[in-house]
């Protein structure tokens, strides 16, 4: 039986002819767990990503593989997790930028340090925050969402993973960019804010496209707007904000890997080696295409830049926005 908050790859047949031909500073620590902390409950986006990619390293390093979900406060309660270990490359986190990058700027007194504590491994995948309604709500674009805000205020509060999401900096900097009474309600993770979209118990959300994207396929919920640079081949009917008259509005999510800081230069590059060819094979991109996300891969060094980007971009934004937590 397998527990909602764990996932185990267990070995297979062709385990050991499979360990011989890994790296060898990841092959030596073979008798250990290799385990991937959650920032989110299970069943979300990170989930999947993290056991589709748990099961290339159980296969690729022969050694068992546990998707831990440790969720709460953005992140931050993985990341307490993850200091519980030592620093040898058996625990990785899988976490979204907002919860690396932005979470301190979010928090009235800083708990933990990124380039003190964490060392990136790898960016894993990408995926755009995006606009979506029940179908029941009668929307059926983007202009007609805003509208039904302007009659009822109401309607103007959308449901986020988090509070420290892109999506709630997006929603900020429409609401004030509009003038219109745009709140965003902070969920714990992407799975329970599905399940009240679907109900239509909240009137939108403001969430990565790939936690709704079967849904909207199906015609279950209605996707009115991503917020990427341009139309995303794996869902072209569906219109960026730039498109829509909101330039400028880009919010990118990226999932990645991370270690806890002091992990050899190797291993980490170990890794990063394995998943970024994980993520070159046609059947890993085929799965992560019928999610909505973008594969990425590259070194620690690329992944560790684009951490410092994505922080130095949001900074201002969220210092305007005055979202406070304690973290």
């Amino acid at each position: 039986m397998w527990s909602q908050s764990k996932r185990r790859f267990m070995t297979s047949v062709g385990v050991a002819s499979a360990a011989l031909v890994a790296p060898a500073l990841v092959r030596s620590q073979t008798s250990k767990n290799l385990t991937i902390i959650l920032t989110v409950p299970p069943g979300t986006s990170s989930d999947t990503l993290a056991r589709l990619l748990g099961d290339r390293l159980r296969a690729k390093l022969g050694r068992n593989v546990i998707v831990d979900s440790k969720s709460g406060a953005g992140g931050l309660v993985a990341i307490q997790h993850l200091r519980n270990f030592d620093p040898d490359g058996s625990y990785l986190l899988m976490a979204p930028n907002s919860a690396v990058a932005l979470l301190p700027l979010f928090a009235t007194k800083p708990t933990f340090d990124y380039e003190k504590e964490l060392a990136p491994i790898v960016e894993c995948a990408s995926a755009p925050m995006a606009f979506t309604v029940n179908p029941l709500s009668g929307v059926n674009t983007l202009a007609e969402y805003f509208d039904s805000v302007r009659k009822d205020p109401k309607k103007g509060s959308i449901g986020v993973p988090s509070p420290v999401s892109m999506g709630a900096l997006v929603i900020h900097q429409l609401g004030k960019q509009l003038n219109l009474p745009l709140i965003s309600v902070p969920y714990r993770g992407g799975s329970p804010l599905l399940a009240d979209l679907l109900g239509n118990q909240i009137p939108a959300s403001g969430s990565i496209l790939p936690d709704y994207l079967e849904s909207h396929r199906s015609g279950k919920l209605r996707v009115l707007a991503h917020a990427s640079e341009k139309r995303s081949p794996l869902a072209p009917e569906i219109p960026t904000l730039g498109e829509l008259g909101y330039p400028g509005y880009v919010a990118v999510t990226s999932f990645g890997l991370y270690a806890k800081a002091g992990i050899s230069a190797n291993v980490a590059n170990d890794y990063a080696t394995i998943i970024t060819e994980a993520l070159a094979t046609p059947p890993v991109i085929e799965v992560l295409h019928k999610m909505g996300l973008v594969p990425v891969g590259g070194t620690p060094a690329e992944f560790h830049k684009k951490v410092l980007s994505d922080r130095a971009r949001w900074a201002p934004v969220i210092k305007d926005a005055g979202i406070k937590m304690d973290a």
